[in-house]
């Protein structure tokens, strides 16, 4: 069986309860495609789920959850070192009501996720950047960006999902 990225994304997802209050949690995940392949189709053929969630979380790093400042023209960059290498994975959330009006709203959400040697100060902008652009209201629910990158041979996705409308963090 072909296992797909998308697959991989829906399997590896975290997710939280939801609530009443606007608060976004936001992380960044690495997913080492081959070995996260061979967990799942070792789940198809045994259906042992318990070993092989181990084994799928060994070719998966999730990286601590992040708030971002929700408000106008208010940027948020996170970084983290790529595991097994020197490289940096940077990770912005931007709010504006200035670039992408809709029908119901002119604020709007960017997402951006960039792998490069160094850190940036916004991952929404310049070389290599991965960005997208949401509607940002009461019905923004969750957003994921995710790229593919290949580090010391290997093929990895690496991503930003932001889960909108969450309960505030423990005071």
């Amino acid at each position: 069986m072909r296992i797909t990225a998308a697959t991989l994304l829906l399997l590896l997802t975290v997710g939280f309860a939801s609530g009443q209050t606007r608060v976004d949690r936001c992380h960044v995940f690495v997913v080492d495609v081959k070995k996260s392949a061979r967990a799942i189709d070792s789940f198809h053929e045994t259906g042992n789920a318990t070993a092989d969630s181990k084994a799928l979380s060994v070719g998966q790093k999730m990286f601590p959850e992040f708030h971002p400042t929700i408000g106008e023209e208010e940027l948020t960059t996170k970084t983290y070192k790529f595991p097994g290498s020197n490289l940096i994975i940077t990770a912005s959330v931007f709010y504006t009501d200035e670039s992408m009006a809709s029908s119901q709203t002119n604020d709007s959400m960017l997402l951006g996720i960039l792998v490069s040697r160094r850190a940036r100060s916004n991952a929404t902008i310049g070389p290599g950047a991965v960005f997208t652009e949401v509607t940002y209201n009461n019905g923004t629910d969750t957003v994921r960006i995710h790229t593919h990158t290949t580090v010391n041979g290997r093929l990895y996705i690496v991503g930003l999902e932001c889960r909108c409308k969450e309960k505030p963090p423990s005071q």
